[in-house]
């Protein structure tokens, strides 16, 4: 069962008596507690039927405790949600397996949890009286599909064109592409398809112009500048390999410009050629004429070294990108 179909579900029935939701995708197990809160809360108030604790801070007592007690007031039920379960999981193994054989029927218990392992008694326990959902990343292939499939949340369809060129634009944090098909949903407004020129005009720019701002600082040797613009990329939830390869595609773009210049060429050329956007142009230009042929080869091979790092090295993300920013700018 995806989220899609666990959507669907919870729509039409809230029997359940408990739920887990486990794997790295945040975006997913946000998605599936959302619909739980929604389903379970729809009658109550959520200041007292909604308690959340914190699996590795609180006791087992205190939780199991909360699961018996029935809830107060006019709420029919009370939803009660561990996060970071994993410890409570292990540690409460026994006590949870003997819950779920007789489990209180004013409650719903979810679970939260990094890992789950299905060869255990308590996971088929749950899964004979409730619902696991695994929650992992997707492959970069099949984002474009999860983006049109996705689409239609917001009552639009997107092209598989545009679809793509979302997530060559924006990355493959979830939560950031939901953000951009809301915006793009609220900006086509009666419009019912997505079409790449609406994401080149809400999205493509957006993304282009945060690496011309990067590009641009590490041109002028301007490190603070450089930094600020890099702590923003890492707060929009671009990763390291993301950064690098954006920054290796404009100094390449870059290169090529410069070497279509020196032969003899034009800049209609170079535009042509290289595909730049019109609005960016202008700045295009003037961060060619401020890099030099010696510059370009050098921060490539700088860009080469940082993404083999960012792939084999311990070092701390961040740190490595902020010292490849240092050395671009010496």
């Amino acid at each position: 069962m995806d989220i899609y179909q666990f959507r669907t579900l919870m729509n039409k029935d809230d029997k359940f008596p408990v739920f887990v939701f486990f794997g790295d995708e945040d975006f997913f197990i946000h998605e599936a507690l959302s619909a739980v809160k929604a389903r379970v809360l729809k009658d109550s108030d959520p200041t007292l039927a909604l308690i959340e604790f914190g699996g590795d801070e609180t006791s087992g007592g205190v939780i199991f405790d909360e699961l018996r007690t029935v809830p107060f007031f006019s709420s029919k039920s009370k939803l009660v949600v561990v996060e970071g379960a994993d410890d409570f999981v292990e540690k409460n193994r026994g006590i949870l397996e003997k819950y779920l054989l007789a489990p209180a029927s004013h409650a719903k218990l979810v679970l939260v949890c990094n890992k789950w392992d299905k060869r255990t008694k308590l996971s088929t326990l749950v899964d004979k009286v409730g619902i696991s959902i695994e929650c992992k990343k997707l492959k970069e292939h099949s984002l474009p599909n999860w983006v049109q499939t996705h689409a239609r949340h917001y009552k639009k369809e997107i092209t598989a064109l545009a679809a793509q060129k979302l997530v060559d634009d924006v990355g493959n944090n979830l939560a950031i592409l939901d953000k951009h098909l809301e915006k793009l949903s609220i900006y086509l407004s009666e419009k019912t398809t997505i079409d790449e020129r609406d994401v080149d005009a809400l999205v493509g720019v957006d993304r282009s112009r945060t690496v011309f701002e990067l590009t641009d600082a590490v041109a002028q040797r301007n490190v603070a500048q450089a930094l600020k613009v890099l702590s923003q990329m890492l707060t929009h939830g671009e990763d390291s390999v993301r950064i690098i390869s954006l920054l290796a595609w404009q100094i390449k773009r870059l290169w090529r410009a410069k070497q279509i210049l020196n032969q003899g060429g034009n800049e209609q050329k170079v535009t042509s050629e290289l595909q730049i956007i019109p609005f960016f142009a202008k700045r295009f230009f003037e961060q060619v004429k401020l890099y030099t042929e010696e510059d370009l080869v050098k921060n490539h091979a700088l860009l080469l070294e940082a993404d083999v790092k960012s792939k084999t090295s311990s070092l701390n993300t961040q740190l490595l990108l902020e010292l490849l920013v240092y050395r671009l700018c010496a």
